[in-house]
């Protein structure tokens, strides 16, 4: 039941929720400039966007993750601790 939800909240979030996607990415990049100040790093562009993918992917999943628990609770009226 999980991977049918998880596959729902994917496709919501790659056709529907496109203002959530938007702000992933924003909130991706300000933590990349955060990175390079607190590591006093410098990254090249491909790396910044290397990391970029990373985290935002992450955040993607967290999404998809969330959506699915909070229908598998809506259904069961159960709460769900992982």
């Amino acid at each position: 039941m999980i991977k049918t939800y998880l596959k729902q909240g994917r496709n919501k979030l790659l056709n529907e929720f496109t203002g959530t996607r938007e702000a992933m990415g924003r909130i991706a990049t300000e933590k990349i400039k955060d990175f390079i100040k607190v590591m006093d790093v410098g990254l090249d562009e491909a790396e910044r966007e290397y990391l970029r993918e990373l985290i935002v992917s992450g955040m993607y999943q967290s999404f998809c993750y969330g959506y699915s628990i909070g229908k598998i609770e809506g259904k069961s009226e159960n709460r769900i601790l992982i």
